[in-house]
């Protein structure tokens, strides 16, 4: 039993091994030209955007504008208008979501609650203990 359970957690171990020297890029699908275009113009002109292409080229910028088959941006310390095509992204970043937000707030939240309640454990464990008051007079 010992044997197979070694031989297990070495396996599990080489395979997690391998799946964190994966490249990013051959894990996760490109996104196609049509969803990116979409998700641009969900989002519309002046929207602060992250665009990471598939030649590895990552710019951060506000989008100025939207065509059919590229949008331009203007990047952070750059004032030109930089074209992109919609089939050189193979990702987009928008910031955080709501549901980070949320994530954040609750673990937020739940840290300082288990931090009091330590706190409250811990003062009173270190109160001082007074002796209980007699049942029965000293002298009679």
């Amino acid at each position: 039993m010992i044997a197979l359970r070694q031989v297990l957690w070495k396996c599990v171990s080489v395979v997690s091994v391998c799946a964190l020297l994966a490249p990013s890029a051959a894990i996760a699908k490109p996104m196609s030209a049509d969803k990116v275009r979409e998700k641009i113009v969900k989002r519309g002109v002046g929207t602060w955007v992250g665009v990471e292409e598939r030649n590895g080229l990552l710019l951060i910028g506000r989008i100025v504008a939207i065509h059919q088959d590229s949008f331009g941006m203007q990047l952070e310390n750059y004032p030109e208008l930089t074209s992109v095509m919609y089939d050189d992204v193979s990702k987009l970043h928008f910031g955080l979501s709501s549901t980070g937000i949320l994530a954040i707030f609750v673990g937020g939240t739940a840290a300082i609650t288990a931090l009091i309640i330590a706190t409250h454990r811990g003062f009173e464990a270190s109160k001082r203990k007074f002796p209980s008051s007699p049942t029965t007079p000293l002298f009679p």
